[in-house]
C-alpha cells in the first residue's frame, strides 16, 4: 500500500484521439484530497512537471498578523521586514501604544519595493505590496544591484585615495538601495520555495542561484560602504605607490566579480578560469599586505583594512564562480 509521501508510476494514455490523461489510484488520491472535480495546476521545472491541488499558488494572498502590544520599535521594524521577505502580500500591524511604534512600522514598509501603506489609524496599520512575482525580472533586479554595489566598490576606493570623506558619507547612503533589491530578490526566492510558478527563471537558473549572488553582492556593497568609512578617518592621502596598488587590487576584485556574474547567465567566461584568476590576485594582496604592515605610514593600519575589503570581495566572486559551475554541471547532468 502506498504512502502519501510515496511516489507513483503512470503512464500518459491518449483519449478520444486529441487529449492526454493520467489517472491516479483512487485510495491514493483520496489521501492527497483529490476528488472528481478537484482543480489541479501544472508547472515545469527544469525536467520534472509539478502538480499542485487547488488554483495556482501565484494566485493565492499570503498575510501576515503583527501584535504591536508592548514591541520594542526596532522588533516592529524587524518583523515587517521578515513577513516582506518570506513572500506576505499583505502586513497587518494592530495594538499601537504611541506614535513612536507607528512610524517605525510605516518607515520599515517605505525600506522594501512595492509595498505600501494602504490604511493606517492610531492603532493599525495594513500594507501591501503592489508586485506581480510572476512579472518580477530577477535578471534585472540582478543587473540594477550588481551596477549599484559596483559604483559604490569603485567611488569608495577614489574616497580613501583622495581622503574625501564628503564622497564616503554619500556612498555609504547608496547602501539602502542595495539593502532594497537584496531583498526584493530575497522575497522571489522565499515564494519560490512555496510557488512552482516563480521558482524557475527565463535562462533556467533556480531562484537560489540570484538569492545567492544577491546575496554576495549585498556583502560587496557592504564592504564598500566599510572602505568609504574609513576615508574620512585617514589623516592624509596615500603614497602614490599604496594609491596605484589599492586602485588596481579594486579594480581587479570588481572585474572579479563582473566575470563571475557573467558566467553565471552566459557560457563565458568559463567560472574555472574566474576563480584561477581570483588566486592569483588573493596570493598578490596577500603578499601586498604583508608590506603594509611593514610601512611607517601613519594610515598604514586603516588602509590595511581597506585591502582586506578587497579581498572580501574577490572572495564573495569566488562563491559566485562556484555557484555557477556548479549549475552548469546540473544543466549537463539533465542532457
Amino acid at each position: 500500500m502506498t504512502t502519501r509521501h510515496d511516489p507513483i508510476e503512470r503512464k500518459v494514455q491518449l483519449t478520444g484521439g486529441s487529449t492526454y490523461t493520467v489517472s491516479l489510484p483512487k485510495q491514493w488520491a483520496n489521501d492527497q484530497q483529490i476528488e472528481p472535480g478537484s482543480p489541479v495546476t501544472l508547472f515545469v521545472r527544469d525536467d520534472k512537471l509539478v502538480v499542485t491541488r487547488g488554483e495556482s499558488a501565484g494566485t493565492t494572498d499570503r498575510s501576515a498578523s503583527i501584535d504591536a502590544t508592548n514591541r520594542d520599535p526596532a522588533a516592529l521594524a524587524l518583523d515587517v521586514g521578515a513577513a516582506y521577505v518570506g513572500g506576505c502580500d499583505e502586513i497587518n500591524v494592530d495594538g499601537f501604544a504611541s506614535t513612536t511604534e507607528r512610524r517605525a512600522v510605516t518607515r520599515a514598509v517605505r525600506r522594501f519595493v512595492g509595498l505600501e501603506v494602504m490604511t493606517e489609524d492610531e492603532q493599525r496599520l495594513t500594507a501591501r505590496t503592489m508586485l506581480d512575482a510572476a512579472d518580477l525580472s530577477p535578471e534585472q533586479t540582478l543587473a540594477q544591484l550588481e551596477r549599484t554595489a559596483m559604483e559604490m566598490h569603485e567611488d569608495a576606493i577614489t574616497a580613501v585615495i583622495e581622503t574625501d570623506g564628503e564622497l564616503g558619507d554619500r556612498i555609504a547612503r547608496q547602501d539602502d538601495t542595495v539593502d532594497r533589491l537584496f531583498s526584493l530578490i530575497s522575497r522571489g526566492f522565499q515564494r519560490s520555495l512555496v510557488d512552482p510558478s516563480v521558482g524557475m527563471s527565463r535562462n533556467g537558473l533556480q531562484s537560489f542561484e540570484y538569492y545567492m549572488a544577491a546575496r554576495q553582492l549585498e556583502r560587496v556593497a557592504d564592504h564598500a560602504e566599510k572602505i568609504a568609512e574609513i576615508a574620512g578617518r585617514l589623516e592624509s592621502p596615500p603614497p602614490d605607490s599604496i594609491a596605484d596598488s589599492l586602485e588596481s587590487y579594486g579594480r581587479q576584485a570588481r572585474e572579479i566579480v563582473g566575470d563571475s556574474l557573467a558566467g553565471l547567465f552566459e557560457d563565458s567566461p568559463e567560472p574555472a578560469s574566474v576563480i584561477a584568476d581570483a588566486d592569483e590576485l588573493l596570493a598578490e594582496t596577500e603578499a601586498f599586505d604583508e608590506e603594509l604592515y611593514h610601512t611607517d605610514h601613519a594610515d598604514s593600519y586603516l588602509l590595511g583594512v581597506v585591502l582586506d575589503s578587497i579581498v572580501r570581495t574577490t572572495q564573495y566572486g569566488v562563491n559566485i564562480a562556484e555557484s555557477a559551475l556548479q549549475a552548469r554541471y546540473r544543466t549537463a547532468s539533465r542532457e
